[in-house]
């Protein structure tokens, strides 16, 4: 945890908003809040990625671990165990977060992270999943899948099935209840869960309970307007490392495929009830959204929030207080989902 930065979240709002001089960033008829403005100013200070294609795979994903944790509240005190399986020609770690009021037979989330399928890990997502597990109540499972380009479409997905079939297998083991169990990620991890639903539809195989989706990448050749309002300029998602991201884990012909670009899918009637949340500074928010409304006209619950003043990765950014009361308000939403 970022200590100065830290004290400067629990001074007033006023100090914030002295802070930024008064003077908000506001676009598409949104005002980001100035705890957000901090926490984006101080990403945009730490930016190593200006020039990525001569940075390197390995030093962007070592960036992000050792910054994640800095922009967190301190987590609180959960059980975990490490667990590995075998998937292809390797394995993959899954981490088992237990809460001390985990209730046997109860809900579970399989959980993917965000990292535009080529960074990211357990470490970056540790204390997403102990804020989730304390606040819910459930046992959470997160999943380390292989990374692009290394590892491309499928491989990712691939891994992330396989993680559900191993989870369902030793649900008694884990005292959990194969009918009750969530998938869930953010950014590219949203993409997995999602498109996990689908494959699992077309393979015949159990279903998960619900889908939780943040700030999700849903539409691989969309053209909303969140992508060209906020991918140039003072955001944390440029057209640059999007376009990185995508050309690491598809090729061109990858593009259309309903196990990439769920909105392609014909039958989403038979996907299971999501919660999906958008942030209002996010290039990803309008597909997000499309997705909420899709999913609803072909008859699927659907739960769906915008946090307007909020930008990509807040569940990241915990330290500023409106990210966690809206971790907060998420975890009531996931509990009211039937």
């Amino acid at each position: 945890m970022d200590i100065r930065l830290n004290l400067i979240m629990k001074m007033p709002e006023s100090f914030r908003k002295r802070l930024i001089r008064n003077k908000p960033i506001e676009r598409d008829g949104r005002t980001m809040s100035p705890a957000m403005q901090i926490v984006l100013y101080i990403l945009e200070k730490r930016r190593i990625i200006k020039d990525i294609e001569n940075v390197g795979t390995q030093k962007i994903r070592d960036f992000y671990d050792e910054t994640a944790e800095k922009l967190q509240k301190r987590p609180p005190r959960i059980k975990t165990i490490d667990h590995k399986i075998d998937v292809g020609n390797g394995q993959i770690r899954i981490r088992e977060y237990i809460p001390k009021d985990f209730q046997p037979n109860g809900h579970s989330m399989l959980f993917f992270h965000g990292g535009g399928f080529s960074i990211g890990s357990l470490r970056t997502h540790d204390p997403v999943c102990k804020f989730f597990s304390k606040m819910l109540g459930w046992k959470i499972f997160s999943v380390e899948y292989r990374l692009a380009p290394e590892n491309p479409f499928p491989i990712p997905l691939e891994d992330c099935d396989q993680a559900m079939d191993w989870l369902i297998e030793h649900a008694d083991q884990f005292e959990i209840d194969i009918n009750k169990i969530a998938v869930g990620g953010d950014s590219a991890g949203g993409n997995l869960a999602t498109c996990l639903c689908i494959k699992r539809i077309e393979n015949g195989k159990i279903q998960p309970e619900r889908q939780i989706l943040f700030y999700p990448a849903i539409d691989t050749g969309g053209d909303h307007e969140s992508i060209k309002t906020f991918t140039d300029g003072y955001f944390l998602l440029t057209k640059e490392l999007l376009e990185w991201f995508g050309s690491n884990y598809l090729d061109e012909s990858d593009h259309t495929n309903i196990y990439a670009a769920p909105l392609n899918y014909q039958k989403l009637n038979l996907v299971p009830p999501a919660l999906i949340i958008t942030a209002g500074f996010d290039p990803l928010r309008d597909e997000g959204k499309v997705y909420a409304e899709t999913l609803k006209q072909a008859g699927v619950k659907v739960d769906y929030k915008e946090y307007p003043s909020l930008i990509h990765g807040f569940l990241n950014f915990t330290i500023a207080p409106e990210c966690f009361e809206a971790m907060e308000e998420i975890s009531e939403k996931i509990r009211s989902i039937n």
